[in-house]
């Protein structure tokens, strides 16, 4: 067993702090538990759900399919949330966000497939 530099057994360990006054437990924290799967399998389920929904089902009014866009995005955030918390790296919640943004923005018929590529080699020869 190794606590910072002291070094040994269990019952050596414990008898040092013992010995120096000190109590074991103020120095020994519990690792904290990740996010369970199920924070993002939720959010990702009513991603796909939204999408699905603006993309298939047409006789929503504008107003409607507006709600379900903003549905979808939030969702997309949730998920972003969910990965930052679980994972601890916010380039892939960013990643998330413009990912689920794109899809939503395609699926609510804003651009096109074809159009989201032409703007991305664009983007990506600029700042190349």
């Amino acid at each position: 067993m190794k606590i910072g530099p002291i070094e040994g057994t269990h019952e050596e360990v414990k008898d040092v702090f013992k010995d120096n006054g000190l109590n074991l437990n103020d120095f020994i924290e519990k690792p904290e538990q990740p996010l369970s799967k199920i924070w993002i399998i939720i959010p990702g389920t009513l991603f796909v759900i939204f999408v699905a929904t603006l993309l298939f089902a047409k006789p929503f009014t504008p107003d409607g399919k507006l709600f379900i866009f903003i549905l979808g995005f939030l969702s997309s955030i949730w998920i972003a949330v969910s990965v930052h918390v679980r994972f601890k790296t916010m380039w892939g919640a960013s990643a998330v966000v413009l990912a689920g943004l794109l899809i939503m923005l395609v699926a609510f018929g804003v651009m096109t497939p074809s159009e989201l590529l032409e703007h991305y080699q664009n983007s990506s020869e600029k700042g190349a």
